[in-house]
């Protein structure tokens, strides 16, 4: 079995081990940090567009990584607008994925969107084949991580990443598999596998990654009541109800669907969890529509996540990338544990 060496992180391709595809499918990925006391993640979401949007915030990432350093990335949905490739020899991986984000040298912890998911329309998240063939693409390509459609991804000690899909889970058309619909056996044994999985992991920072937001001001909104849409399935509660069972174990909720940067302190619903949004990185617009409080929040700017960790803070920075390319940087959260 071979080691890659990218970024300060050694993966194996692939590292992975769990159940098979008949249950549901949740294997474990191994990386090795470098530098186990200290890991620094950039973050970004809805990013496949193609547009020189997409590519303005790609450069703005490779100079924040440059200066900053970088050694993992993650891409919470949507990588490919207006809908994922049908196959693995598609152009749209190299045009999208690799050249803008190859010259990194990190390997991407990858989630699937709506968009990803399309069947009749683009975005519309009722097929998970546009996922699963983006997992077949991991196998090729070893810095696009992503074994299954939810899986882990551990760094050492320090991190563990919960990969969930939650396209089928607010689909704005019924899925072609009715078994994958909300409140369906694979809605709970995906909610059984995070619940299981956050509660025992022994990282010292856990982190959930999927596509739709818990919480949001933007044109979405939040989970379990998206869009003000009129039927209960497209809503997001059985999201909701996947998010909830993290509540208070995992210290960090991350997701895209809504094109703006958010943060969000631990709410009533939601103790002990931060939530946050990073949907800039290729598509933009809308504006601030809920009314929730935020630590902090940009909207109708591209822009992106960076995240330090070390055992003691888990530091979050956002960057917005302004005309011209300009980039702004802001420590907008500095959470501790102590020993």
């Amino acid at each position: 079995m071979g080691v890659l060496l990218v970024g300060g992180l050694m993966a194996c391709a692939p590292a992975v081990s769990g159940p098979s595809q008949a249950a549901l499918a949740a294997p474990r990925v191994a990386l090795e940090a470098g530098h186990p006391e200290r890991l620094r993640l950039v973050v970004m979401g809805d990013q496949g567009t193609g547009t020189e949007t997409q590519w303005q915030v790609a450069r703005a990432m490779a100079a924040v990584c440059a200066a900053q350093g970088c050694d993992l990335g993650a891409a919470l949905g949507d990588n490919f607008y207006p809908a994922g490739p049908r196959e693995v020899t598609s152009p749209l991986f190299r045009e999208r994925f690799e050249v803008p984000y190859g010259p990194l040298g990190i390997p991407f912890i990858m989630v699937p969107g709506n968009h990803d998911e399309s069947w009749l329309w683009g975005g519309d998240g009722a097929s998970p084949r546009g996922a699963e063939v983006q997992v077949a693409y991991s196998r090729v390509n070893p810095q696009w991580v992503m074994p299954a459609r939810q899986y882990q991804a551990s760094v050492s000690g320090l991190l563990d990443l919960f990969v969930v899909d939650t396209a089928p889970l607010a689909a704005y058309l019924p899925s072609v598999r009715p078994q994958e619909r909300p409140g369906g056996p694979w809605d709970a044994a995906q909610r059984a596998w995070l619940a299981q999985a956050v509660n025992q992991s022994a990282a010292r920072w856990r982190l959930v990654l999927g596509h739709h937001p818990l919480y949001s001001n933007g044109k979405h909104g939040d989970a379990g009541a998206y869009d003000h849409l009129p039927f209960t399935f497209q809503r997001g509660g059985a999201v909701q109800a996947l998010y909830a069972v993290a509540c208070g174990q995992a210290d960090l909720l991350l997701s895209g669907h809504d094109h703006a940067l958010q943060l969000f302190a631990p709410q009533p619903d939601c103790p002990g969890t931060w939530t946050a949004v990073s949907g800039a990185a290729g598509e933009v617009g809308g504006e601030r529509r809920g009314r929730r409080p935020a630590a902090f929040e940009v909207y109708g700017q591209p822009g992106f996540l960076w995240l330090e960790i070390t055992p003691q803070t888990l530091t979050l920075w956002a960057y917005v990338v302004g005309e011209g390319g300009a980039v702004t940087g802001t420590e907008i959260a500095r959470l501790s544990k102590g020993s």
